[in-house]
């Protein structure tokens, strides 16, 4: 099995409504990780799915966290049936918060990760908290993916990257730039820094109060801005 395998025939491993269905990275993104991984790669991942799948083709040595057993179990058997080898795949059952909090205490510097891959729940804050324990985790010139930007949480986490100089877009994958973010961690970073370190907080901060709040029209005016620095929802 290689990676045009895995394109063409997806495991279905996420239920929704009773079916079961593959939610899986944008081809462009898997292909990006096909170039970029190798066996001997340290990578990571939150959420579970064909992205699982790829990091055991490539022979990554590879965490993949997730609280869903039975998500993994479909995993199993689909590279059981297939071929493909998962025994470089560290599988934690538990939310990630929980799972990278611990690992934040005892990893050495030994086992920098090469690749991460924020894909698990979207719900506020996970994805913060999953960039806030991964981004010290990361090795410099390491590789950090975010993906379903269209959602409110990853659209501000990559909006906040964009502008946060020890970050830098790989834009290898413009296409599916309303999907998927892939950053390259350039230097070393502090997540902790006061928010007026920070210029996307700072400058957000400083749209948010530009409405008087006397104004009349305030209140239509600061929903207005929130709109526009919205902008366009995905689908």
């Amino acid at each position: 099995m290689d990676l045009r395998d895995l394109l063409d025939n997806p495991p279905l491993v996420h239920d929704y409504g009773g079916k079961l269905h593959s939610w899986s990275l944008p081809p462009e993104v898997q292909r990006y990780i096909g170039e970029h991984v190798h066996e001997g790669s340290r990578t990571l991942e939150t959420g579970a799915g064909a992205s699982t799948v790829l990091f055991a083709l490539l022979g990554a040595a590879h965490t993949c966290i997730t609280p869903d057993r039975e998500e993994v179990e479909r995993i199993k058997e689909y590279c059981h049936k297939h071929g493909v080898a998962l025994a470089k795949v560290d599988f934690q059952f538990d939310r990630s918060d929980n799972v990278l909090m611990r690992s934040a205490l005892s990893e050495a510097p030994s086992d920098a990760l090469d690749l991460a891959l924020i894909d698990g729940c979207h719900g506020f804050p996970t994805p913060f908290l999953d960039w806030y324990f991964l981004s010290q985790r990361l090795k410099f010139g390491g590789t950090l993916i975010i993906d379903d930007t269209q959602l409110w949480t990853g659209r501000v986490l990559r909006d906040f990257l964009l502008q946060e100089p020890e970050w830098s877009l790989d834009e290898a994958c413009a296409p599916c730039i309303d999907k998927t973010a892939i950053f390259v961690k350039i230097e070393e970073y502090k997540p902790w820094k006061e928010w007026n370190a920070q210029p996307y907080v700072e400058q957000s901060s400083r749209t948010d109060a530009a409405a008087p709040s006397d104004s009349p029209d305030s209140s239509g005016l600061r929903k207005a801005i929130r709109l526009l620095r919205r902008g366009p929802r995905g689908h």
